[in-house]
């Protein structure tokens, strides 16, 4: 009768919360995956941010070192420029000896066949 009722009653419940045990551990199982999967992200996004910021500063340390390269090369320009104008100056005095001596030679010559000609 009424303890057949009862326990079959309880029963059922039983079963109920069982099943809702159940879910809920499968729901805890699938939020431990989900969990696990974020944390593996986050430290996938750590060692991009990381790796990123460790290229980013070798390209700085690039730049700078191109820029003292850049800085070098100009310094070096304007060296080769005056070593290029004092070699120019001095072309151009040797060419004004060389035809100041030419006119000496000329000169000579000409005394000499004046005297050779008395």
């Amino acid at each position: 009768g009424a303890a057949e009722e009862k326990a079959a009653a309880a029963a059922a419940t039983l079963e109920a919360a069982q099943r809702e045990v159940r879910v809920l551990q499968e729901r805890r199982d699938e939020l431990g995956e989900q969990l696990a999967v974020a944390r593996e992200d986050a430290a996938r996004q750590r060692e991009d941010k990381a790796r990123v910021g460790s290229e980013l500063a070798q390209s700085r340390r690039a730049a700078h070192a191109a820029q003292e390269e850049v800085g070098r090369l100009a310094s070096d320009k304007t060296a080769l420029e005056r070593a290029l104008g004092a070699a120019q100056e001095d072309a151009s005095r040797a060419a004004e000896d060389e035809a100041s001596l030419a006119a000496r030679v000329v000169a000579a010559e000409a005394v000499r066949d004046a005297a050779t000609a008395r």
